[in-house]
C-alpha cells in the first residue's frame, strides 16, 4: 500500500504542474538524441488556423481556363480575377494571392515564403478509388477534433493518451540541444497543444495577455497566477513539508525544494529576458489576437540567448475559421487579421536580424470544400499551407496543385451519391510537412522515424523547401 506521503508527492506534482510557467518548467531529462544537428540557433513557429481556413481564396489560380474552373466551382464565393495579387510558379503558372493578404504576397515575390499545396493527413499516398474502398484513410475525416488530433500528432488514427506531438518530437531535440538550462525550449501562447506534447519534457503555457512576473511561491502576493490555482498550491506546499519533516523523509524535502526552486528560477529568467526585449516597434491593432501572441513569440526569440538556448519551438492558434457562414464578410477580418499579424511579425523578426533563423508556418484542421452551400463551405479534405523565412527557398509552389474542375476531378472524393463534393484528396502528407521542418531543425532519423510512423510510405520524405 502507498503512504499518504507517496499520494501527497504525486500530488504536489500535479499542483506544480498548475503554475502558469510551473506547467511548462521541464521536470524531466530529455532522451539523448541519435547523431543530432544543432549549430546556429533556430526557432520554429507553429501558425495553426482552428476552424479549416479555406486557403483556396487565399491563394487562387490563374490562367484562363484553370481561373475559369475555379470560377464555376467556386460560384458566388469566387474571388474576382482583377483584384488578385498576380504572382507566378516556374512551372505551374499563373497564380494570385487574395488582396486582403498583401503581405505574403510580398514574402512570396521576395522567394521568401513557399506555397505547400493540397496538404492534409495521410496515411500512405491516397487516390479516389482508395477513398471509395475506405482503404488505409485517416480516421474521422471532416471532423474538427480528430483532424487537429492528427495534424498536430501526424498520426493516421487518435491514439489518446500514447498519442505524442511532431512538434514535441523537435521540442525534444530542441531541449538535448539546449544543454543543461532551467527552461523548457517549447512554448504554446494558445493554452494546450497537442503539437507540443511529449512523452520527455513538458512546455510552457504563456498568456500573451498577462506580463511574467516573478513568482514569489505561495506567499499569497503573486497576483497573476490565478487565485483558484494559488489557493491550491499554499496548502498543499506547506502539508507536504509538514508530512516529510514529520516522516523524516529527506528525498522528499529535497523534491519539494528543487521543483519549486527550479520553477522560480525559470519563472525570474523569463521575467528578466522579456523585460529586457519590449520590441515595441512591433505595432498592431489591439483587437488582432494572434498579432498579440505573436509579439510575445518575437519577445522571445529576441531573448533566445539570453535564455542560454540553443533552439526554440513554438504555437500560436487563431480560430474563426469555421466559415459555414457569411463567409464572404467573415473572411475579410480574418484575412486582415492573419496579414497584419504575420506581416508585422516578419518585420520584427527582420528588425532584430534573426531572419535566416526563424522559420513560421501554417497549419489547419483541414480545408474547405471548393463548393458553396449557399452562403459558406463545408468541411474538406486538402488545402494549401503557407511556409516563411530566410532560410525557405520560396517565391514557387510545394507539390502539384489540384484540379479545380468540377467534372470528371479524381481529386475529389465525391458525396455519397458519387456525385462533385469540392473535398480535396491531398497530395502531400503531414508527415511529409513536418519531416521537412524537423530536418531544418536537425532532428535525426530515428527519432523522426519514431515520431512519424507512416512517414515511411512515403517515396519523398524531405519536400526540399529549405535553402541548401
Amino acid at each position: 500500500m502507498r503512504s499518504s506521503v507517496d499520494r501527497s508527492r504525486r500530488r504536489l506534482l500535479k499542483q506544480l504542474a498548475c503554475l502558469p510557467l510551473g506547467s511548462g518548467v521541464s521536470l524531466m531529462a530529455g532522451q539523448q538524441a541519435h547523431a543530432m544537428t544543432c549549430g546556429t540557433g533556430k526557432s520554429l513557429v507553429c501558425l495553426f488556423m482552428a476552424g479549416g481556413a479555406d486557403s483556396f481564396n487565399m491563394f487562387v489560380p490563374g490562367g484562363t481556363s484553370t481561373y475559369q474552373d475555379y470560377r464555376e466551382t467556386r460560384g458566388d464565393l469566387a474571388i474576382d480575377e482583377s483584384s488578385l495579387l498576380e504572382v507566378s510558379d516556374a512551372n505551374q503558372g499563373a497564380f494570385g494571392f487574395n488582396s486582403a493578404l498583401p503581405g505574403l504576397a510580398d514574402l512570396y515575390a521576395q522567394n521568401r515564403l513557399a506555397v505547400v499545396a493540397n496538404t492534409g493527413p495521410l496515411v500512405r499516398p491516397t487516390t479516389k478509388a482508395d477513398y471509395l474502398s475506405t482503404i488505409s484513410l485517416p480516421e474521422s475525416l471532416f471532423s474538427h477534433n480528430t483532424q487537429q488530433k492528427l495534424w498536430q500528432t501526424g498520426a493516421g488514427i487518435v491514439n489518446g493518451s500514447s498519442s505524442y506531438g511532431w512538434g514535441g518530437a523537435i521540442a525534444d531535440h530542441a531541449a538535448n540541444c539546449n544543454g543543461n538550462i532551467n527552461i523548457a525550449p517549447s512554448f504554446s501562447i494558445a493554452g494546450n497543444s497537442d503539437w507540443l506534447t511529449s512523452a520527455n519534457n513538458n512546455y510552457i503555457s504563456l498568456n500573451a495577455n498577462i506580463a511574467v512576473e516573478l513568482m514569489y511561491g505561495y506567499d499569497n502576493r503573486s497576483d497573476w497566477i490565478p487565485r483558484d490555482r494559488l489557493n491550491n498550491i499554499g496548502p498543499t506546499l506547506e502539508d507536504l513539508i509538514a508530512q516529510a519533516q514529520a516522516a523524516r523523509n529527506a528525498t522528499m524535502l529535497n523534491e519539494v525544494s528543487n521543483a519549486v526552486e527550479r520553477a522560480t528560477d525559470a519563472t525570474a529568467s523569463l521575467y528578466a529576458a522579456l523585460e529586457d526585449n519590449r520590441l515595441s516597434q512591433m505595432q498592431f491593432d489591439s483587437t488582432n489576437k494572434l498579432a498579440v501572441q505573436l509579439r510575445l513569440v518575437a519577445r522571445l526569440i529576441a531573448s533566445r540567448e539570453q535564455l542560454g538556448m540553443e533552439q526554440q519551438v513554438f504555437f500560436v492558434q487563431m480560430g474563426g475559421w469555421d466559415t459555414h457562414s457569411n463567409q464572404i464578410e467573415a473572411s475579410e477580418d480574418l484575412y486582415r487579421y492573419l496579414n497584419e499579424a504575420v506581416t508585422v511579425f516578419q518585420d520584427t523578426i527582420d528588425d532584430i536580424n534573426q531572419s535566416q533563423s526563424v522559420t513560421t508556418f501554417t497549419a489547419s484542421d483541414f480545408g474547405r470544400t471548393l463548393t458553396s452551400n449557399g452562403n459558406g463551405t463545408d468541411h474538406g479534405w486538402g488545402g494549401h499551407n503557407f511556409v516563411f523565412g530566410d532560410a525557405v527557398d520560396g517565391g514557387r509552389i510545394i507539390g502539384q496543385m489540384p484540379n479545380y474542375s468540377s467534372t470528371n476531378n479524381d481529386d475529389d472524393v465525391g458525396d455519397r451519391d458519387g456525385n462533385f463534393a469540392g473535398r480535396i484528396i491531398p497530395q502531400i502528407s503531414v508527415n511529409q510537412y513536418a519531416a521537412t521542418l524537423a530536418n531544418w531543425m536537425g532532428v535525426d532519423t530515428v527519432t523522426l522515424q519514431n515520431a512519424l510512423p507512416d512517414l515511411a510510405n512515403f517515396a519523398q520524405q524531405d519536400l526540399g523547401f529549405f535553402r541548401t
